[in-house]
Formats: C-alpha cells, structure tokens, sequence
C-alpha cells in the first residue's frame, strides 16, 4: 500500500472514531442518565441545511440568583435541580460540581446584575420537516423529557405534551 493510500485511509479511521465517539457519548447519557421533564418554550426556525427543528429554551435557562454577577461569559455553572413529581425544578446554581444531588452542567452565555442566561447543549431538537410549525403553534404546556448522566450532561429525548410524548 504507497504511502498516499495510508494517509486517506488514516484520515477515514480518524473521522469515523470521531463520528463514533460523539455517537457513543449521546447513546451512554441516555442509557445510563437520570431521567426529568423540563418546563419549555419552543420557537420554531428552519435552516435549509439543516431542515426544521426546534429552538428549546427552558425555564431553567433564565435565573435569577443574588450571585449573577460573580459569573463571567462562559463560565461553567451547575444547575441545581428539584423534582415535584415527574418535573424538574431550578433548585440553585453551584459553581463547584454537586456530588450528591441531581444537576445539569452548563455555560454562562450573559451575566447581569441578578440574571444569568445558561446554555445547556440541549436547546435544539430536529423534527420532520412541516412538524416544527404544529410544534411553535401549540399553546398547551410543553416538556422536554431529558436525560441527565453523573457528570451533568443532558441529551434530548422527547418532547412531551398533555402526558403524551409527541411522536412523527
């Protein structure tokens, strides 16, 4: 095999372990994780590369804490959460990582006064194309079911309604 053969074919297996890893990552938080129901808000925009899916902004995602100001853009925070039933709640932040409570860890994206905006990597959630606007358009209650592994990481997966997850 000459030597360009080798390099394109290490550049493949470098991309697929990639692929994989990502992959295996999701699919470990959903099998292990805790599962929760968080309070949403969808709205709806489409990306014609991307096709439709759903911006998810939850209630978690806004707070009000005394301590806002002592965070900077970027900050990792952990989220605190309380459940009251099948729901979870914003019980406080932590700057340091809980050891024996039920958190999702994010990212500061702006810090005011009393305010903190927090991203969690689950704000988006692809639906079949025409679904996204039905989505927006519903005025009921809204959940995302999440699922919550040990180390904070969230992962997507479903949306709830009435009860119901909402299937396509």
């Amino acid at each position: 095999m000459n030597s360009k053969k080798k390099i394109f074919l290490g550049i493949g297996v470098f991309w697929l372990v990639i692929l994989v890893g990502f992959v295996g990552v999701k699919e470990y938080t959903l099998r292990t994780g805790t599962e929760v129901l968080l309070k949403l808000r969808p709205v709806d925009p489409r990306d014609l590369f991307r096709g439709d899916y759903v911006i998810l902004s939850y209630d978690i995602s806004s707070v009000n804490v005394k301590e806002a100001a002592e965070f900077n853009t970027n900050d990792t925070i952990y989220t605190l959460l309380r459940r009251n039933g099948n729901v979870a709640e914003f019980a406080g932040t932590s700057r340091i990582k809980p050891t024996n409570s039920l958190f999702i860890a994010g990212n500061v994206s702006s810090a005011r006064e009393t305010n903190l905006r927090v991203t969690y990597g689950i704000e988006s959630y692809f639906v079949p194309e025409g679904e996204g606007l039905k989505i927006e358009r519903s005025r009921r209650a809204m959940y995302a079911k999440i699922v919550i592994d040990a180390s904070g990481r969230g992962v997507v997966k479903s949306l709830v309604q009435d009860g119901n997850e909402i299937t396509f």
